[in-house]
């Protein structure tokens, strides 16, 4: 009787002690990725933001987001000096010090922009696209636009090094076609535009290049799988119940956009 007495304590002291660990405040990392997730004036703010926030809410789990350089971000993960990390691509490395969420986060999609006027058609074949002229900043497009360029099936480009100048360009007509993910587009063209008063409007070209998703990821040295478990019931009824979409709607009508594309 002692003994199974004993068992039950330990079991309950368990059970205690992860719900206490539940209940502290998460460190939350990530990096600035308008409009996902970026820090305006002082307010932490974007789509994976509020989606991230809403989740947590619904566990009645605190948090606090920090900013980091994104491979900092990924170290301090690694190391459980950070609980989560967000938005993060799924590579099978990563497995042996995080646990990604089944459920994505956000999907992002890529596609080629250029100017409303355009008579510029694409078919899924980059390499027919070669005759124009294509602004990039330096970083991935994602595997099959980044093949290209590797490849040179695509190369007259002209490189800037952040979205907003490229942007920029790209309405100043200096270069024929933009590829963004589709909402980092759609918000810097609001954004560059709002302060510019700029005349040329986007037209998404159809189809998009690729599209993939980007999880949450909880860090293997603080042991929260079971979090990252409820993470995952969480998300998936804010998708059902509509709520998800609510918050990237509140976003595209903030950008103008009252129908997303």
């Amino acid at each position: 009787m002692n003994r199974m007495r004993l068992t039950i304590l330990i079991i309950i002291f368990i059970w205690i002690n992860s719900a206490v660990s539940f209940a502290d405040e998460l460190r939350v990392a990530t990096f600035n990725y308008p409009p996902f997730q970026y820090e305006e004036q002082g307010e932490v703010k974007g789509i994976a933001v509020d989606i991230v926030r809403e989740l947590f809410r619904r566990l009645d789990q605190p948090i606090k987001i920090d900013f980091y350089p994104f491979p900092r971000a990924v170290k301090k993960l690694k190391a459980g000096e950070s609980d989560v990390i967000f938005t993060f691509y799924h590579k099978k490395e990563r497995e042996s010090f995080a646990d990604y969420t089944k459920e994505a986060l956000v999907d992002q999609t890529i596609s080629l922009f250029v100017n409303e006027e355009s008579p510029t058609a694409f078919d899924g074949d980059l390499s027919k696209l070669n005759p124009y002229k294509f602004g990039l900043v330096r970083f991935s497009y994602g595997s099959i636009f980044d093949a290209a360029v590797d490849e040179k099936l695509i190369t007259r480009i002209e490189y800037v090094s952040k979205m907003d100048l490229n942007m920029k360009k790209f309405l100043r007509l200096r270069f024929d076609i933009l590829p963004s993910d589709r909402w980092v587009a759609y918000y810097y063209y609001s954004k560059v535009n709002l302060e510019e008063g700029m005349s040329v409007k986007l037209k998404e070209l159809e189809p998009p290049v690729q599209s993939f998703p980007a999880y949450m990821g909880f860090s293997k040295a603080k042991n929260l799988s079971a979090l990252r478990d409820k993470a995952d019931i969480v998300l998936k009824e804010m998708k059902k119940d509509g709520s998800y979409q609510s918050i990237i709607d509140v976003h595209l009508a903030s950008w103008g956009i009252t129908e997303a594309p």
